[in-house]
């Protein structure tokens, strides 16, 4: 017997969404905007808050656009934004694919943590670290890349996280 379900992939249902295309991988990539105010400007960036916004944007193996979405995130660090931006990234992916994700960022350093490579010491990144790994459990596997500012995809999620900053800081 035909039933609507058979239109939803298994992410959709497990999800209790709407129909979605099941993907086998997704290529994301994420981006952080945060506006650190001039007074604080001294302060060592990772250390600095300011208010934040940040976007991704989910491809598929053809490079075809999935979904591309962006929020404002308040006030934190650089650091707390590009974390959080993959958190966001991570946290919506699972409606689309449970198998492979491959995350591209342009924080060498946040890349570097995610994949093992580099040390993480802050005190203010681990609770957001540890959210990151807690969400990779819902895949079979995901992978950090480091990417340039000036790559097409980085220049359109760069945009849409300052379009949400802009959007938000109007009102």
């Amino acid at each position: 017997m035909y039933t609507a379900l058979q239109n939803l992939c298994p992410c959709a249902v497990m999800e209790r969404s709407v129909p979605y295309r099941c993907y086998s991988a997704l290529r994301i990539i994420c981006d952080a905007c945060c506006r650190v105010p001039e007074e604080r400007q001294h302060i060592l960036p990772h250390k600095a808050r300011g208010k934040a916004a940040c976007g991704y944007i989910m491809l598929d193996n053809s490079d075809s656009l999935v979904e591309q979405k962006a929020k404002y995130l308040g006030e934190c660090t650089v650091d707390q934004a590009e974390y959080q931006a993959i958190i966001f990234a991570l946290d919506r992916a699972a409606a689309f694919c449970r198998e492979k994700i491959v995350i591209w960022l342009d924080s060498e350093v946040i890349a570097g943590q995610l994949s093992g490579w580099y040390c993480l010491r802050s005190e203010l990144i681990k609770p957001l670290f540890d959210e990151v790994k807690k969400l990779e459990l819902r895949y079979k596997s995901v992978t950090y890349f480091h990417h340039s500012r000036g790559s097409f995809w980085a220049r359109a999620a760069d945009k849409l996280a300052n379009e949400e900053y802009s959007r938000l800081q109007k009102g």
